[in-house]
C-alpha cells in the first residue's frame, strides 16, 4: 500500500460534494493538498478545516483557457513535484437536443473535458517526477450507457472516458498512470435532481453512493500499487433506463 503522507495531491473541483469528501479522506492520510475551485470563499472554508502546513488553494474558472493555464503556473511555482492529480469538476446539461444552447454545450466540454485534459498537460512536468505519478478522472455511468434527453452529458462523459483510456495507452510504458473512476448515482447536489429529492428516492428504496464512500474508495485505489486503469462501480439497484434514472 502506498503511503500518502506528504504526497502532493491536486484536487480540481474541491468544493463539490465528491471533492469535499476527497479532501477529508486524503487529509486523514496526511497528504499535502492543493484545492482548486471557482469560489474563494468555499475554498477558504475547506482550507480552514485542514491540519498541518503546506496546503494551498487556488481559484480557477475551468471554463476559461487562460484561467486553467494561470492556475497551473501558480501551482508549479509552489510545487516542483506533484504526486496525484484528481479531476472531479463537472458540468451537467440534462435537456433534449431542441433545448440545448451553444453556451451550455461549450461550458460542458470546457469544464468536463478540456479542463482536465489541459490541466493534466500543464502539470505533467511535475507529475512525471513522482514515484506515484497518477492522474485520476471522475467518470460516470453516463460515459458507458446512452440515455435519451441527456445527450450533452452523455457525450461529455464518453469523451472524458475516451481521453483517459487513450492517455493511459500513451503513457503505458512510463511511470505515469491514468485511472478512470466510472460511477453512478452519488448522493450530491450535482445532477438534475436536488439533494432532498435524491434522499426521498433513497427512502423509497433507490440506492446511492455517499460522497464519503466514493472518496474512501478513490483513496484506497490511489494507494493500491496494483490499481486498474478503469473502475465501474454502481449501486446495487442501478438501472439503465434512458432518462428515468439519475446518473451522476
Amino acid at each position: 500500500m502506498i503511503d500518502l503522507k506528504n504526497k502532493v495531491v491536486v484536487i480540481a473541483g474541491a468544493t463539490g460534494g465528491v471533492g469535499r469528501a476527497l479532501v477529508a479522506s486524503l487529509a486523514k492520510k496526511n497528504a499535502t493538498l492543493v484545492l482548486l475551485g471557482r469560489s474563494q470563499e468555499k475554498l477558504d472554508t475547506i482550507l480552514d478545516t485542514l491540519k498541518g502546513e503546506g496546503h494551498k488553494r487556488c481559484v480557477v474558472d475551468f471554463s476559461q483557457e487562460k484561467s486553467i493555464q494561470g492556475v497551473a503556473e501558480a501551482i508549479l511555482k509552489d510545487f516542483s513535484q506533484i504526486d496525484v492529480l484528481i479531476n472531479t469538476a463537472g458540468y451537467g446539461v440534462y435537456k433534449p437536443i431542441e433545448e440545448v444552447a451553444f453556451k451550455e454545450w461549450d461550458d460542458s466540454f470546457a469544464i468536463g473535458v478540456t479542463a482536465p485534459y489541459f490541466l493534466t498537460k500543464f502539470l505533467l512536468p511535475a507529475i512525471t517526477k513522482s514515484d506515484i505519478s497518477l492522474i485520476v478522472n471522475m467518470g460516470s455511468g453516463a460515459g458507458v450507457f446512452p440515455m435519451a434527453g441527456r445527450s450533452v452529458y452523455n457525450i461529455q462523459k464518453y469523451a472524458l472516458r475516451g481521453m483517459t483510456l487513450s492517455l493511459a495507452l500513451e503513457f503505458e510504458r512510463t511511470n505515469t498512470h491514468f485511472c478512470l473512476m466510472t460511477m453512478g448515482s452519488i448522493l450530491t447536489e450535482f445532477g438534475p435532481m436536488t439533494l432532498d429529492e435524491k434522499k426521498q428516492e433513497m427512502e423509497s428504496g433507490k440506492a446511492y453512493f455517499t460522497p464519503e464512500w466514493v472518496a474512501e474508495k478513490i483513496t484506497d485505489i490511489i494507494q493500491d500499487e496494483n490499481r486498474k486503469t478503469e473502475y465501474e462501480l454502481y449501486p446495487s439497484n442501478y438501472e439503465v433506463d434512458s432518462g428515468k434514472q439519475d446518473i451522476t
